[in-house]
Formats: structure tokens, sequence, C-alpha cells
């Protein structure tokens, strides 16, 4: 793997802004289930495994867990095309994210639920495969580096 590969590039301030992914979940939806609006604040760092319980409120609300909390694939696929069909720009992004993301066993420490994994792996999917970029020179430096690195991480 490149030695650039190995960290994100240098001058980009918030990457979260330069793809703007419609959001997957309703706003008060988080909010009942205890995650906290990505605001100017740096997030928290966290010690320890991610906590699974909010991520499994939120699948459970849109009804995409089973009663086990296992994740309900057939239900996922439908709530990814539903989305899609909302949001057409990035229908191809998510086909690409259900390839990659519904219904395999996804990589990841043992400690990390299966309900984090997946929503990780669409979410990362879909900014990976972004349609529309924002301009900025630090979010095309941020685009340019996710494609020449993406081919050195699984699929």
């Amino acid at each position: 793997m490149p030695e650039q590969c190995r960290r994100p590039p240098e001058g980009v301030e918030k990457p979260h802004e330069c793809c703007k992914i419609p959001p997957l979940f309703a706003d008060t939806d988080f909010e009942e289930c205890g995650f906290k609006k990505l605001g100017d604040e740096p997030p928290q760092r966290h010690r320890g495994p991610p906590d699974c319980s909010k991520q499994l409120c939120m699948l459970k609300k849109y009804e995409l867990v089973k009663d086990d909390d296992v994740i309900d694939t057939d239900a996922a696929a439908a709530f990814a095309d539903k989305w899609s069909e909302a949001n057409p720009d990035f229908k191809q992004a998510m086909d690409k994210a259900k390839e990659r993301c519904i219904g395999k066993e996804l990589p990841g420490p043992p400690q990390i639920c299966e309900a984090n994994k997946i929503v990780f792996c669409i979410s990362s999917t879909l900014f990976g495969e972004c349609p529309n970029w924002e301009e900025s020179d630090g979010c095309q430096k941020l685009k340019a580096h996710i494609k020449e690195c993406s081919p050195h991480f699984p699929k």
C-alpha cells in the first residue's frame, strides 16, 4: 500500500461536508436514539468498543433487524431501494452499497456489532461513490485520494 494511503490527505477541514449525502434516517429518530448532530465541535474520542444500542435503536425504528438483533437483509435491501427512489442521484452508489454491504460477512473486529458494521459500510460506500463532490480544493484533494487509494482497501 502506498505511504500516502495510510492516512487521510492533509488540508481537508471537514471531510463529511465534501459529499452532501441525503440522510438515511430522520433527524428526529437520530435524536430519539441518542445521537448528537455533527456540529462544528470536534467529535469526542471514545475508548473501547463502540456502543451498539444507538445504531440498533435506529435500525429497529425502521424495522431493519429481526427479533434477535440480526439484520433483516430483505428489509434492508427494500429500504435501500426506497431511499434510492427518493435520491436518484445516489442510485448507482446505493446499488454498490447493497452489493457490498447487505447480506455479507462484513470486515471488522468481533466487538463491533453488525448494526454498526452495516451502517458504516453503506455510509462509507455512498461517500466513496459520491456522484456530486463539493468543488473546494480540500474536497477535490479528498476525492483524488479516495480514487487513488480505494484499490488498496477491501471491497
